[in-house]
């Protein structure tokens, strides 16, 4: 018998800066966020917001640059506030506060509060460096850059896209809390390859799920399919804007979501392989953060699967009610279903 789980945390649980983050983070209720609101801990969960808000903050505005078409007037003050981002999370991450002319060039009102949360978060759970470096890469490449001529390019891109985001949560499960009461990673699990494999996993099933949104923003819009790959499978840009034009995908189309589907699912055997060392090592709450997390991009691809490959009809989408459905049957395969 199955047993819909409660989630422990909700916006609204935590106050001050971590509040701020908090709202941030829990912003259009993402999965990752649903997913965490499971955590029992509470120095995962504050972490998490505080962590998950900076690149939220900084991939929402890139976001909303790209939605505009990049133009060559706003690229250079957008990258001069990726810049000042950096390095306050720099600054951060080795203990020093914002330089306050960062503050300033952020232009993000909340900024202090959220770097707050993020520096105390970082301190607990200090992942490398290189990660957050990988990330703000990704998102300068995308004030550069929006096409790509091969998947080799998206994958270089995806580094920072999603391994990175991918690992900084794979750090916050699997942790645990020593005697200086810094969480440590265990020395025996393949955090690097782990997140990279499940980081690509879940980035196609992302970018599959929401192609139709991405190709409605325009020719000036950023278009995720590969050139090399859309060239193998006779795709071009316009049969993609004529299959958006009538909602379906073309024969064409559909084999190369097949194609990228297969490709995902590749990644998610190995990264599952990957977690393998760690089973009987987490506890249930943790478990059932992961497993849920890995279910739900596995059930959108499967969706995808069941649409004849064809992500135009927009039926692929997951409901609020198959995501709750979901965490009932994942909580039970844990035994999780006491959250």
């Amino acid at each position: 018998m199955t047993r819909t789980p409660r989630p422990v945390w909700r916006p609204g649980s935590l106050t001050g800066a971590d509040g701020s983050a908090e709202t941030i983070a829990a912003k259009d209720l993402n999965n990752l966020y649903r997913a965490s609101c499971f955590f029992t801990d509470i120095e995962r969960y504050r972490a998490f917001c505080g962590l998950y808000a900076v690149m939220r903050l900084v991939d929402d505005r890139v976001d909303a640059v790209l939605s505009q078409g990049l133009d060559r007037d706003t690229v250079p003050h957008e990258r001069q506030i990726l810049a000042a981002w950096r390095r306050m999370v720099s600054a951060a991450m080795v203990g020093r506060p914002p330089n306050p002319a960062d503050i300033v060039a952020a232009e993000e009102p909340r900024a202090t509060e959220v770097l707050d949360a993020f520096a105390r978060s970082v301190a607990r759970f200090p992942v490398e460096p290189s990660l957050w470096s990988d990330f703000f890469d990704a998102m300068e490449e995308d004030l550069r850059r929006n096409r790509f001529q091969t998947f080799n390019d998206f994958l270089h891109y995806a580094r920072g896209a999603t391994v990175a985001p991918t690992t900084v949560y794979l750090y916050l499960i699997t942790a645990e809390q020593a005697t200086d009461e810094i969480f440590h990673v265990p020395p025996n699990f393949d955090l690097r390859g782990c997140g990279h494999n499940l980081g690509l996993f879940a980035y196609v099933g992302h970018v599959l799920r929401d192609l139709r949104k991405d190709l409605a923003t325009g020719q000036k819009g950023l278009v995720y399919l590969a050139a090399d790959d859309m060239a193998m499978h006779g795709v071009t840009e316009a049969t993609l804007q004529e299959d958006l034009g009538r909602a379906q995908a073309s024969q064409a189309l559909k084999a190369l979501v097949r194609d990228l589907a297969g490709r995902a699912d590749a990644k998610r055997r190995a990264g599952e392989a990957q977690l393998e060392i760690l089973d009987g090592r987490l506890p249930a709450d943790r478990t059932f953060v992961l497993q849920l997390i890995i279910r739900f991009y596995t059930a959108t691809i499967e969706k995808i699967a069941a649409c004849d490959f064809d992500p135009m009809t927009e039926r692929h989408r997951l409901t609020d009610a198959e995501k709750t459905r979901l965490a009932s049957v994942v909580a039970t395969e844990t035994s999780a279903s006491g959250i």
